[in-house]
């Protein structure tokens, strides 16, 4: 199993099948020849918790040729069933668990993801490579992009690829027995870029996904006609979306930024996403971030609260609460100071920046989390 490449509240969790792009994480944004890193720290309504240690790096090299390398650790705990054990309570949340049960379900399950991903760029293309590992999910992806400036370089259009390929190989399971299997992603994308007045941007696009192989979670069974069988998904799955984000600048130095995007797939999910964000300079060096998405989806057309038959529907079944009907909201806030307004002419200090974002996640399916991150920039 694995969590996804990015970290939204959307995604974080332990199905191999998630309501978000399948692309990796992008690189914090950096100034040339800057390191940064970023700790960031998940909990979920499940008490899962997730560790990462980011890092960043940003080279420019002869020729205008640019290097980027962005690398993860990341260190999961599911806790212990919380049970008697032998009791209902217990065989249930084992039976259901969407971890693996091998030995002591009653301890803590720990599992570390490391992840890298290097790139070069040169003029508008650039092309990298992502790679994952932990215990059971290995993951590779080699992608390509390109853009150039249009209308005085007032207009930017991109286009993207990217491919990947995913080895699977759950662990030992007291429940549940899949064998190794495999996924593969085509990526597609095209963003148009419009810088509208000095103070106003806007930018659009469309993505598509074609995604082939295990897209459930291994260890997740479901209960269906009075029996308990092993969850199963489509192993085929086209994903489609469009967006559209608006960036304005205000004369109180203050930005906002507004965000609309529509997904629809050939699983029967569509759904809409609304979002905003507002930057206030409280002093020099100084800024707040508010921010707030508001998420609607229906249900897969193969979703049911219950199954009347253990073939479920067209031989498909899940106990994923993102395959239902749901509707979420997210709300965050964050600091960030350069601390080159305490002191410019540190050699150190003032070349730093230090940020903190928090954010809290709930949906309509009793599921909620809180997000914590903290990073530090050096500028050379």
């Amino acid at each position: 199993m694995q969590l996804k490449r990015w970290l939204r509240p959307m995604a974080v969790g332990m199905g191999l099948c998630a309501a978000s792009s399948p692309t990796p994480a992008a690189p914090l944004s950096l100034d040339e020849q800057t390191p940064a890193t970023m700790l960031r720290y998940f909990t979920d309504s499940d008490h899962v918790a997730v560790r990462s240690l980011m890092g960043d790096y940003a080279l420019s090299l002869r020729s205008g040729v640019e290097l980027n390398v962005h690398w993860n650790n990341e260190r999961v705990r599911i806790p212990a069933i919380d049970a008697p054990i032998g009791s209902p309570e217990a065989v249930d949340a084992i039976t259901t668990a969407s971890r693996p049960i091998a030995g002591n379900a009653f301890q803590d399950f720990i599992k570390i993801r490391n992840e890298f991903q290097g790139g070069v760029s040169r003029g508008g293309a650039a092309v990298d490579y992502y790679h994952s590992s932990e215990k059971d999910y290995f993951a590779r992806q080699l992608g390509a992009r390109y853009h150039r400036d249009f209308m005085n370089e007032q207009m930017n259009l991109a286009v993207g690829t990217s491919y990947g390929w995913d080895t699977i190989e759950p662990l030992d399971d007291d429940d549940t027995n899949t064998a190794a299997d495999a996924k593969t992603t085509f990526h597609w994308n095209a963003v148009a870029t419009q810088v509208l007045s000095p103070s106003t941007m806007v930018r659009m696009g469309i993505e598509y996904n074609i995604v082939d192989g295990l897209q459930h979670n291994p260890y997740r069974n479901v209960y269906a006609g009075g029996s308990i069988v092993p969850e199963r998904h489509p192993e085929h799955r086209e994903r489609r979306d469009a967006f559209l984000k608006l960036n304005h600048y205000l004369d109180n130095r203050s930005s906002f930024k507004l965000n609309y995007r529509f997904y629809t797939d050939d699983w029967g999910i569509a759904s809409h996403e609304m979002g905003s964000k507002l930057n206030q300079y409280i002093t020099r060096g100084l800024f707040a971030g508010y921010q707030y998405r508001w998420y609607t989806q229906n249900s897969a057309d193969f979703y049911r609260d219950a199954y009347t038959t253990v073939d479920g529907i067209g031989g498909h079944r899940s106990g994923d609460y993102r395959m239902a009907e749901l509707s979420s909201h997210l709300f965050g806030f964050g600091l960030n100071f350069d601390l080159e307004a305490l002191a410019a002419d540190h050699p150190a200090l003032g070349r730093m920046r230090v940020w903190f974002n928090v954010e809290r996640y709930f949906n309509s399916n009793n599921y909620s989390a809180n997000i914590l991150e903290t990073g530090l920039d050096f500028r050379f």
